[in-house]
Protein backbone atom coordinates (compact mmCIF):
# COMPACT_ATOMS: atom_id res chain seq x y z
CA UNK A 1 0.00 0.00 0.00
CA UNK A 2 1.25 3.42 -0.83
CA UNK A 3 1.57 4.93 2.56
CA UNK A 4 3.53 2.03 4.06
CA UNK A 5 6.73 4.32 4.06
CA UNK A 6 4.95 6.45 6.16
CA UNK A 7 5.35 4.36 9.02
CA UNK A 8 5.61 4.20 12.17
CA UNK A 9 2.72 5.83 13.65
CA UNK A 10 2.01 6.45 17.01
CA UNK A 11 -1.71 4.86 17.94
CA UNK A 12 -3.91 7.29 19.99
CA UNK A 13 -7.25 6.77 22.08
CA UNK A 14 -10.07 8.85 21.00
CA UNK A 15 -12.75 8.99 23.51
CA UNK A 16 -15.96 10.74 22.92
CA UNK A 17 -19.25 10.71 24.46
CA UNK A 18 -23.22 11.84 23.75
CA UNK A 19 -26.21 12.01 25.46
CA UNK A 20 -23.89 9.86 28.35
CA UNK A 21 -22.79 7.13 25.69
CA UNK A 22 -19.53 6.92 25.55
CA UNK A 23 -16.77 5.36 23.32
CA UNK A 24 -13.26 4.76 22.99
CA UNK A 25 -11.15 4.17 19.11
CA UNK A 26 -7.52 3.41 18.67
CA UNK A 27 -6.70 5.80 15.93
CA UNK A 28 -3.25 5.43 14.17
CA UNK A 29 -3.75 8.26 11.28
CA UNK A 30 -3.54 11.78 13.29
CA UNK A 31 -1.07 14.75 13.81
CA UNK A 32 -1.24 18.02 15.02
CA UNK A 33 -1.77 20.75 13.17
CA UNK A 34 -1.36 24.02 14.91
CA UNK A 35 0.35 25.47 17.94
CA UNK A 36 -1.23 28.57 18.35
CA UNK A 37 -4.27 27.40 19.30
CA UNK A 38 -3.44 23.89 19.52
CA UNK A 39 -4.88 21.32 17.31
CA UNK A 40 -4.92 18.10 16.44
CA UNK A 41 -6.41 16.21 13.32
CA UNK A 42 -7.29 12.42 13.86
CA UNK A 43 -9.00 10.18 11.17
CA UNK A 44 -12.34 7.84 12.15
CA UNK A 45 -13.97 5.49 9.96
CA UNK A 46 -17.06 7.40 8.85
CA UNK A 47 -19.62 4.21 9.78
CA UNK A 48 -18.17 4.14 13.49
CA UNK A 49 -19.73 5.10 16.83
CA UNK A 50 -16.64 7.97 17.96
CA UNK A 51 -17.63 10.10 14.60
CA UNK A 52 -21.10 9.82 15.25
CA UNK A 53 -20.74 11.13 18.86
CA UNK A 54 -18.40 13.45 18.07
CA UNK A 55 -20.18 14.62 15.12
CA UNK A 56 -23.57 15.27 17.38
CA UNK A 57 -21.22 16.60 20.78
CA UNK A 58 -18.39 18.35 18.71
CA UNK A 59 -16.21 16.82 21.17
CA UNK A 60 -14.01 14.50 21.88
CA UNK A 61 -10.43 13.31 24.22
CA UNK A 62 -7.00 12.40 22.25
CA UNK A 63 -5.22 10.39 24.71
CA UNK A 64 -1.78 9.10 24.64
CA UNK A 65 -1.45 4.98 25.05
CA UNK A 66 1.81 3.56 26.87
CA UNK A 67 2.74 -0.03 26.08
CA UNK A 68 1.71 -0.79 29.78
CA UNK A 69 -1.74 -0.66 27.77
CA UNK A 70 -1.53 -2.46 25.13
CA UNK A 71 -4.03 -5.03 25.60
CA UNK A 72 -6.65 -2.57 25.96
CA UNK A 73 -5.84 -0.42 22.89
CA UNK A 74 -5.69 -3.31 21.29
CA UNK A 75 -9.03 -4.16 21.89
CA UNK A 76 -10.44 -0.66 21.44
CA UNK A 77 -9.00 -1.30 17.56
CA UNK A 78 -10.01 -4.09 16.68
CA UNK A 79 -13.52 -4.10 17.98
CA UNK A 80 -17.00 -2.00 17.77
CA UNK A 81 -18.50 0.50 20.30
CA UNK A 82 -21.66 -0.41 18.78
CA UNK A 83 -21.39 -3.53 20.31
CA UNK A 84 -19.92 -3.30 23.60
CA UNK A 85 -19.01 -0.81 26.36
CA UNK A 86 -15.13 -0.42 25.65
CA UNK A 87 -14.39 1.24 28.75
CA UNK A 88 -16.02 -1.65 30.70
CA UNK A 89 -14.39 -4.45 28.36
CA UNK A 90 -10.96 -3.04 28.26
CA UNK A 91 -10.92 -2.19 32.00
CA UNK A 92 -9.78 1.57 31.58
CA UNK A 93 -11.25 4.55 33.61
CA UNK A 94 -12.90 6.92 32.61
CA UNK A 95 -12.55 10.41 34.28
CA UNK A 96 -14.33 13.33 34.28
CA UNK A 97 -12.83 16.10 32.07
CA UNK A 98 -12.77 19.51 33.03
CA UNK A 99 -14.05 21.17 29.47
CA UNK A 100 -15.43 18.54 27.62
CA UNK A 101 -18.45 15.83 27.98
CA UNK A 102 -15.80 12.91 26.56
CA UNK A 103 -13.89 11.46 29.67
CA UNK A 104 -10.55 11.06 30.22
CA UNK A 105 -8.45 7.97 30.34
CA UNK A 106 -6.91 7.15 33.85
CA UNK A 107 -4.26 5.04 32.21
CA UNK A 108 -3.05 7.14 29.23
CA UNK A 109 0.43 9.25 29.59
CA UNK A 110 -1.07 12.49 28.48
CA UNK A 111 -4.76 13.39 27.71
CA UNK A 112 -5.77 16.23 25.47
CA UNK A 113 -9.50 17.53 25.47
CA UNK A 114 -10.36 19.00 22.33
CA UNK A 115 -13.65 21.00 20.96
CA UNK A 116 -14.51 19.78 16.87
CA UNK A 117 -14.03 22.72 14.59
CA UNK A 118 -13.90 20.91 11.58
CA UNK A 119 -14.79 18.17 9.42
CA UNK A 120 -12.93 16.85 6.28
CA UNK A 121 -14.07 14.46 4.35
CA UNK A 122 -12.53 13.24 0.71
CA UNK A 123 -12.99 9.52 1.07
CA UNK A 124 -15.42 6.58 1.33
CA UNK A 125 -13.92 5.59 4.45
CA UNK A 126 -12.75 8.32 6.86
CA UNK A 127 -13.15 11.45 8.25
CA UNK A 128 -10.73 13.91 9.61
CA UNK A 129 -11.91 15.91 12.12
CA UNK A 130 -9.72 18.78 13.62
CA UNK A 131 -9.93 19.74 17.71
CA UNK A 132 -8.77 22.32 19.55
CA UNK A 133 -7.46 21.17 22.00
CA UNK A 134 -9.04 23.34 25.01
CA UNK A 135 -7.32 21.22 27.86
CA UNK A 136 -4.04 19.17 28.96
CA UNK A 137 -3.68 16.99 31.19
CA UNK A 138 -0.11 15.69 30.98
CA UNK A 139 1.38 14.56 34.31
CA UNK A 140 4.56 16.30 35.34
CA UNK A 141 6.74 13.18 35.34
CA UNK A 142 5.93 12.50 31.40
CA UNK A 143 6.73 15.76 30.56
CA UNK A 144 9.30 15.92 28.25
CA UNK A 145 11.89 18.94 26.75
CA UNK A 146 15.36 19.76 27.07
CA UNK A 147 14.95 20.86 30.51
CA UNK A 148 13.29 17.02 31.05
CA UNK A 149 14.57 14.18 31.11
CA UNK A 150 12.31 10.92 30.88
CA UNK A 151 11.77 8.08 28.60
CA UNK A 152 7.88 8.24 28.56
CA UNK A 153 8.55 8.49 24.75
CA UNK A 154 10.07 5.00 25.07
CA UNK A 155 7.24 3.40 25.77
CA UNK A 156 4.59 4.72 23.71
CA UNK A 157 2.99 2.21 20.92
CA UNK A 158 3.05 2.66 17.41
CA UNK A 159 1.89 1.02 14.27
CA UNK A 160 4.40 -0.43 11.86
CA UNK A 161 3.48 -1.71 8.44
CA UNK A 162 2.55 -5.20 7.85
CA UNK A 163 0.13 -5.20 10.85
CA UNK A 164 -3.47 -4.88 10.21
CA UNK A 165 -4.36 -3.68 13.70
CA UNK A 166 -1.86 -3.91 17.01
CA UNK A 167 1.04 -5.65 16.16
CA UNK A 168 -0.12 -9.84 18.13
CA UNK A 169 -3.83 -9.02 18.10
CA UNK A 170 -5.12 -12.24 18.88
CA UNK A 171 -7.68 -14.93 15.86
CA UNK A 172 -10.56 -13.77 18.10
CA UNK A 173 -10.13 -9.79 17.40
CA UNK A 174 -8.84 -9.96 14.25
CA UNK A 175 -12.30 -11.25 12.90
CA UNK A 176 -14.51 -8.85 15.00
CA UNK A 177 -15.75 -6.11 13.33
CA UNK A 178 -14.03 -2.97 13.40
CA UNK A 179 -15.40 0.78 14.89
Amino acid sequence: MFWNLLYPRPYLLVSSCFNERTNITAVEWSMPVSQKPPMIAVALTNNGLSLDLISHSKEFVVAVPTERIREAVELCASTSGKFLDKFSESKLTPLKATKVSAPLILEAAANYECRAISYVNYSMDHTIVFGEVVQSHVPEDKKTGEDKKTDALASLLAKVPGAHAMPQASEKRKKEPRE
